[in-house]
């Protein structure tokens, strides 16, 4: 690589051409630079020689070379090749160690699950999923559906605190052949229900203790009203929200 400068010269001879371009290019020659004098018209001699010499015209081009240091470059790669290979190794440790504390928790999770299974005597099924880091879905099938479901999925949601208290730094949910989809559909239809009868009488309404998750939907259904406040009371697994009309 280098910096390369082209003028043209009038001069009589090739030597007096680099010495004028040299000048007005303000270069200084060096074993860095590279000199290419090109002529273009030759000088011509006035009248036998008496009366001088026409200059020439030549093309003087100097290009300057810039060198690289090579051995900061290789300084500079095995820095860099150094730090990529830490960053490797260290995803993969991450990496393992998640997939040892997943296995680990999925573990426990299928103990505690199948121990109630046991317990309870039901002719049921259940397989366990993760949906996300820290995450599962425990799904139940069989003849015993509705006992794990209970009244309005009371006993379902029961099970699920239960879990969820005994084994830590994770979240678990339970559903039952889609039962929570119908449900979260069923509480969208009690909240704007509820909404609408508040904002129109102005009379304060407290709902049935619900899980965290299904408040959730109740909460998002009625702060679309802009005229009603909504918040939960009470302490879990009796707590329950109530909505009232802004003052």
């Amino acid at each position: 690589m280098g910096i390369e400068k082209t003028i043209e010269i009038k001069a009589i001879d090739k030597e007096k051409a680099l010495k004028r371009a040299l000048n007005i290019l303000g270069v200084e020659l060096t074993e860095n630079e590279a000199v290419e004098i090109i002529e273009k018209v030759k000088p011509r001699k006035k009248f036998f020689g008496l009366f001088g010499t026409d200059p020439g015209l030549y093309e003087v081009s100097i290009k300057t070379k810039i060198h690289t240091p090579k051995v900061e470059k290789i300084e500079k790669s095995s820095k860099y090749e150094k730090q990529e290979k830490f960053e490797k190794t260290e995803k993969v440790e991450t990496s393992y160690k998640n997939n040892i504390e997943n296995t680990e928790l999925e573990k426990e999770i299928t103990e505690k699950v199948s121990f109630f299974v046991e317990k309870m005597k039901l002719d049921i099924k259940f397989k366990l999923k993760r949906i996300k880091e820290r995450v599962y879905v425990v799904e139940f099938f069989g003849k015993d559906n509705a006992l794990i479901i209970g009244q309005k999925g009371k006993t379902l949601n029961s099970f699920e605190y239960i879990l969820n208290s005994m084994i830590k730094n994770c979240r678990i949910e339970i559903d039952v052949e889609r039962f929570k989809e119908k449900r979260n559909e069923t509480l969208r239809i009690l909240a704007k229900r509820m909404a609408e009868k508040v904002s129109k009488y102005g009379k304060t309404v407290r709902l049935n203790a619900m899980p965290p998750r299904e408040r959730k939907i109740i909460h998002e259904v009625v702060n679309k009203y802009p005229d009603l406040d909504t918040y939960s009371e009470g302490r879990d697994p009796k707590r329950y929200i109530v909505i009232k009309k802004k003052r």
